[in-house]
């Protein structure tokens, strides 16, 4: 494995081991990310959805530049950068500059180490 490509894998997996614990934040205590004192029964249930969802396409993405590289590991790094996008949207429609440069920053390591490994 080539430096740069160490340099890659180890930012993805540091991009999506934030990912996963942004979701699990989101599922235990989803009043720290919605910024209400006391979520409504909704929100919890909605924070647990994603988190859901979130956890095992963050495993996904943090361990395929480890398999052998080809299109599956570069679709399933699309695939993470795509829901880091939607992710930074939504920071941009509430306004919130940390919520769309992280998901930003992220989307970007995804797609780059996608190339790399396909």
């Amino acid at each position: 494995m080539s430096a740069g490509m160490i340099v890659l894998t180890v930012l993805n997996g540091v991009v999506s081991l934030i990912s996963i614990g942004f979701a699990v934040v989101a599922a235990l205590r989803p009043s720290a990310l919605i910024h209400e004192a006391k979520p409504t029964a909704g929100e919890r249930f909605y924070a647990r959805m994603y988190a859901a969802r979130a956890i095992p396409l963050g495993l996904l993405a943090g361990s395929a530049p480890f398999f052998p590289h080809g299109i599956l590991s570069a679709l399933v790094l699309v695939v993470a950068a795509i829901a880091q996008a939607g992710d930074a949207a939504l920071g941009a429609q509430r306004r919130e500059p940390v919520m769309v440069a992280g998901p930003l920053f992220a989307c970007v390591v995804h797609v780059v180490t996608a190339i790399a490994v396909s």
